[in-house]
């Protein structure tokens, strides 16, 4: 009879199989010995027409063909966009997270979260250009004297390494 109940040796040997699967390079427990060279100066691009109104309302754009500088140690990465400062990891497969926030001036300026995730391609061949693509996330927020101000923005991105 089945009573739907994991066994002990069960739950065991699926917590070691999940431990195993999301082991890799630049993931919080093992170094990264290998991995992609995403680091470098890249362009940003943006496939969407715009941002949304309560963006606009609040001076937010996309940073279209601003300079997105990474570098990297093993497998953690540090870039700055747009005056903001980032962390984050790459993969062995080249796999990226980037995430950062930049506070608003204490006089009510624009609190900045942003985040990129996505997959790095090396160059291909002689001057071959490596490049970025992903998801580029933006959340702005500023005080104001009702409700705070807020907007998103979730778009698709590509970058060139210069």
């Amino acid at each position: 009879m089945t009573t739907g109940r994991f066994t002990l040796t069960g739950v065991a040997a699926l917590a070691l199989a999940a431990g195993l699967a999301t082991q890799g390079c630049g993931d919080d427990t093992v170094p990264c010995d290998n991995c992609p060279a995403v680091e470098g100066r890249y362009r940003m691009a943006f496939t969407d027409g715009g941002v949304p109104a309560d963006c606009t309302l609040l001076g937010v754009d996309l940073p279209r063909g601003r300079p997105l500088d990474i570098t990297r140690t093993g497998a953690s990465l540090a870039g700055k966009l747009e005056g903001v400062s980032l962390s984050g990891n790459v993969s062995a497969e080249g796999s990226f997270t980037l995430a950062g926030t930049q506070p608003g001036a204490p006089d009510g300026g624009t609190t900045v979260n942003l985040s990129l995730a996505g997959r790095y391609t090396p160059p291909e061949g002689d001057g071959g250009t490596a490049r970025l693509d992903g998801t580029f996330t933006g959340n702005f927020s500023r005080p104001s004297t009702g409700a705070p101000q807020r907007c998103g923005i979730i778009v698709p991105f590509s970058a060139t390494r210069e």
